[in-house]
């Protein structure tokens, strides 16, 4: 008789902590600076979401992915005075997290 081992790989914990803070980069431009606690040792990156629409269900959605073990991500320039809504969920081999909605939610862009 042969034996198998089967490893069954389990869901990275979610990030928690997701804090929004915005900048001006000039006079038509800003920034938002996104900061979480990565609490798994097993995600393979995390997914980034960022929204007009506080239901991420508009066309203005833009998805990013960036590394494991990553806890801060900053945007390309964004249109100033103008509320965006974020969200991060960790990614690992066996699916991913539930989302978490970043405070303030919105961020409303300087």
């Amino acid at each position: 008789t042969n034996t198998v081992t089967l490893v069954i790989p389990s869901l990275p914990l979610a990030p928690t902590t997701l804090t929004a803070t915005a900048s001006v980069v000039d006079r038509r431009n800003a920034k938002v600076k996104l900061t979480w606690n990565d609490r798994s040792n097993n995600e393979t990156g995390f997914t980034i979401d960022r929204s007009t629409d506080p239901t991420f269900t508009g066309r203005n959605l833009v998805s990013v992915l960036v590394n494991a073990n990553t806890t801060t991500y900053t945007t390309g320039n964004l249109s100033r005075n103008t509320r965006y809504y974020f969200r991060i969920r960790a990614n690992g081999a066996a699916g991913s997290t539930a989302w978490l909605n970043a405070t303030p939610f919105p961020v409303t862009t300087p």
